[in-house]
């Protein structure tokens, strides 16, 4: 029973212990103040184009959208074309427009939803070059966004927010490729197969010959879950014993995806010259994540009330691998929702429903308990915001942060950013349940079924990527919808912060008076965790309360 406890606090000291030092180095790397890779930044540059000139929002936006867009277009033609192309060792064909489609807005979005099984579908090449590019600058390039919003904030009386070839160049090099490397290293170290060589045939205890399924996989798993993507190199993902071998690359997986996230929030400390506010919003995320993990769980290791009889073992043994259990299966489920973070290390969808519950909760506030890298930082900002501006006005003064008055121009974009969520989830979900085979695509009648359509959209808007089984993922609207779910997520939240940022640099920054809202200590975070709850609770509570609450009462009175 130790394990209760012992975990869950190991896993979130462990999480912000390295916060301060690497939040620190992060804010050198974007400043130009760590060069130990300057030849090689400098080549990258000029083989960009750029001569790293500071950009203004608009322009900033319009590099982001021009990379990205090409990164789409390129991983959308492999996908199609894999058949054709080199290191496709089991001669797979090409997908499907629609599934390309899917995956292509997927791995650009930083969202990595698989309608697809990796090992099954994609060559080796489409892994390497596709996927795992992808993953390195779908990441970057949330990063450069929150960097630019914490410019936006420590700037005053100006229109530069730097340039985004310089941040996502930089991150790259100094921050995500370091570390990759160090962790692709740990994982071979653990069992995790780094190959090119083809599927090795053998046969099994019953005599029947299968295919052992090898491949690059070390080096994509380090950067997927460095860079809070999630997508499984194999079809179960991190509940594969190649993908997640032992006890050690269990806990390495869980704790590399939130240390970049957790970072970040120091680093918006060192920019604004205030590293209380940043400990003062990093400790609301925390204190978000330590509820939703402790009711996780409990809820987990509470037996089944149908099995109650027939077993004297605890918790919810279902869907869960034996190496790992209910608790560590729970932390993961957690973390991995907390961080925009689409691994999974047991199947979500056999959770208790208040432990699912907890994964959707995660998402539908937006994914800012942490969240992905850059993305949860920029998404709590938005919040912060908000939370300042409703204080300011609840006293009768003029709203301000670090000393810059808060506006009807922010507040029109921060609002725009709040209804990303519900229409991604609401709208788009609710079109899936008026078509006609909306019982098939959903695979599940009653609450559960709709619990798991809640999930999917959820997944999609946050760019988290997990999913409840039973869902057909690959139907072609079920593609094209999800799709545009993960488009809204992502770009929804990124040119409203982009503008805020814009419009915050050139404010003249105030001195701060005695009056102003105090932006630290515990009645910050209180009103802090206050409105993050509000809004996805005011939100999301109908749908909650149809799908998991319901199928929890349902399972307590024995219907199920």
């Amino acid at each position: 029973m130790w394990q209760e406890i012992i975990y869950p606090v190991a896993f979130v000291l462990l999480v912000l212990l390295p916060a301060p030092l690497l939040g620190s180095y992060m804010y050198r790397v974007f400043e130009g103040k760590s060069r130990w890779l300057a030849p090689v930044e400098r080549a990258t540059l000029a083989c960009c184009g750029t001569d790293g000139r500071e950009q203004d929002w608009k322009s900033y936006a319009l590099s982001l959208l021009a990379f990205n867009g090409a990164g789409f277009g390129l991983l959308f033609l492999i996908l199609m074309a894999q058949g054709l192309l080199p290191l496709n060792p089991q001669q797979l064909p090409g997908l499907s427009w629609q599934l390309a489609f899917n995956t292509a807005v997927s791995f650009m979005t930083n969202t990595n939803w698989q309608a697809y099984s990796g090992e099954a579908s994609l060559s080796y090449f489409s892994q390497m070059v596709g996927l795992t590019t992808q993953n390195f600058v779908s990441a970057a390039t949330g990063a450069t966004v929150a960097v630019a919003l914490f410019r936006g904030l420590s700037r005053q009386q100006t229109i530069h927010l730097g340039n985004f070839w310089q941040d996502l160049v930089r991150f790259c090099l100094y921050v995500l490729l370091p570390m990759a490397l160090i962790m692709a290293l740990l994982l071979v170290w653990q069992g995790v197969p780094q190959s090119l060589s083809a599927y090795l045939p053998f046969h099994a205890l019953e005599g029947q010959e299968q295919l052992l399924p090898l491949g690059p996989a070390a080096s994509q798993i380090a950067i997927k879950q460095l860079g809070s993507n999630g997508g499984g190199f194999f079809g179960v993902n991190s509940a594969h014993p190649f993908e997640n071998p032992t006890a050690l690359s269990n806990w390495l997986e869980m704790v590399t995806l939130l240390t970049i996230p957790a970072a970040l929030v120091c680093t918006l400390g060192r920019y604004v010259k205030d590293s209380g506010h940043g400990r003062a919003i990093l400790s609301a995320m925390t204190l978000l994540f330590v509820l939703g993990l402790g009711l996780s769980v409990y809820q987990e290791l509470q037996p089944d009330p149908a099995l109650a009889q027939l077993t004297t073992q605890a918790g919810n043994w279902e869907g869960k691998e034996s190496r790992f259990g209910p608790v560590l299966s729970s932390i993961w489920e957690v973390a991995t929702t907390a961080a925009s973070n689409g691994a999974v290390n047991s199947m979500h969808d056999s959770f208790t429903p208040l432990g699912g519950m907890v994964g959707m909760i995660n998402m539908l506030l937006g994914e800012v308990i942490f969240g992905g890298v850059g993305s949860g930082i920029y998404g709590m900002m938005l919040f912060v915001l908000l939370t300042v501006f409703l204080c300011g006005l609840m006293v009768g003064r003029t709203p301000t942060y670090l000393g810059k008055r808060l506006g009807i121009t922010e507040m029109k974009w921060v609002v725009a950013s709040m209804l990303v969520m519900p229409v991604g989830v609401l709208v788009l979900g609710g079109v899936t349940l008026l078509m006609p085979d909306a019982s098939t695509i959903i695979g599940h009648e009653g609450p559960h079924g709709l619990s798991r359509l809640i999930y999917a959209y959820a997944s999609a808007a946050g760019n988290n990527g997990s999913a409840f089984a039973g869902l057909a993922a690959a139907d072609s609207w079920q593609c094209i919808a999800i799709g545009l779910a993960m488009l809204l997520g992502r770009f929804g939240y990124i040119i409203p912060v982009l503008a805020i940022a814009g419009q915050l640099a050139r404010a003249p920054r105030q001195e701060m008076g005695e009056g102003d809202f105090p932006i630290r200590g515990p009645l910050f975070i209180t009103l802090l965790i206050i409105t993050v709850l509000l809004i996805g609770g005011l939100s999301f509570l109908p749908v909650l309360a149809l799908g998991p609450v319901a199928e929890h009462l349902s399972l307590m009175q024995g219907a199920f």
